[in-house]
């Protein structure tokens, strides 16, 4: 009786907290690698192990976890249409460099992000072109809808990928996803605390059988920009139908920038005249 009423006060919760879930829309579709010029898949020799956003023509953004202790001449980035097969990507680099983010930068939140420096840069292009950065905390109200990448449930990560999928993200607050991490059983503390920034999004719309890839970004527009909110690296606990919880990219886009000065940082929507989707 204890576990139906938990499973009951769950789906209200999500219900409740959740803007738009258990919409009956399918808002989940396959990837067009043109419409999202900005992704990058890493595959370490042929085998795929996670995604990246282009945030310069010699830089993507991505989790430290992807590389591990392995060699980086093992490393190559592809880019552009088709990209998830090596053997016909519009783009393909190995990597250069790594340039961990500071962990100060960001509260010390759990996981970590880096920077990857292209051996080759690509050609900008319809298919391949950088997406912008946030140089604030605010653009984004809760309840807003933003994208993500990912693949089925029955990805096998020792086969390299034929397809992967966009999906609608709800973005919810920090407060909200932490109230709903809280009552897991099986999350590691019941006060779990969400650091201040946190990026949350419910899962995605139309489909529970999308899977964000490790390092996928979140993507939200606003006034007919795209602009990277987040990098997906970390939960507290995982299991179908719980948040993604993503690093924010704003506390550190100065120091990016800083690295690599041609990186676009927006600063005020109604003055940027940036490239939309």
């Amino acid at each position: 009786m204890g576990a139906v009423l938990y499973v009951l006060l769950l789906s209200l919760l999500l219900l409740l907290l959740l803007p738009g879930y258990g919409s009956t829309e399918v808002l989940t579709n396959k990837a067009i690698p043109s419409s999202w010029p900005w992704l990058a898949s890493i595959f370490l020799d042929d085998r795929y192990r996670c995604e990246g956003a282009l945030i310069s023509s010699e830089c993507v953004i991505t989790i430290s976890d992807c590389f591990g202790s392995f060699p980086l001449s093992h490393f190559t980035v592809s880019m552009g249409q088709r990209r998830l097969n090596l053997n016909y990507a519009e783009a393909l680099s190995v990597v250069e460099e790594l340039i961990p983010v500071p962990r100060s930068l960001v509260d010390n939140r759990p996981g970590s992000l880096v920077l990857v420096k292209l051996t080759q840069p690509p050609s900008i292009s319809n298919s391949i072109y950088p997406t912008s950065l946030i140089k604030g905390p605010d653009f984004f109200p809760w309840k807003r809808i933003c994208w993500a990448q990912g693949f089925k449930a029955d990805f096998d990560p020792n086969i390299p990928p034929d397809e992967l999928w966009s999906a609608k993200m709800p973005l919810i607050s920090p407060t909200n996803c932490q109230v709903i991490f809280q009552l897991q059983p099986d999350c590691p503390s019941p006060e779990i605390s969400m650091p201040n920034g946190t990026q949350c999004t419910g899962p995605p719309l139309g489909s529970s059988e999308i899977t964000v890839a490790d390092g996928s970004p979140l993507l939200c527009v606003y006034a007919g920009q795209w602009v990277l909110l987040g990098v997906i690296t970390w939960g507290p606990c995982s299991s179908n139908g719980l948040p993604e919880v993503y690093i924010p990219i704003h506390p550190i886009s100065t120091w990016i920038q800083d690295k690599f000065p041609s990186v676009r940082v927006v600063k005020d929507f109604s003055k940027a005249n940036l490239k939309s989707k």
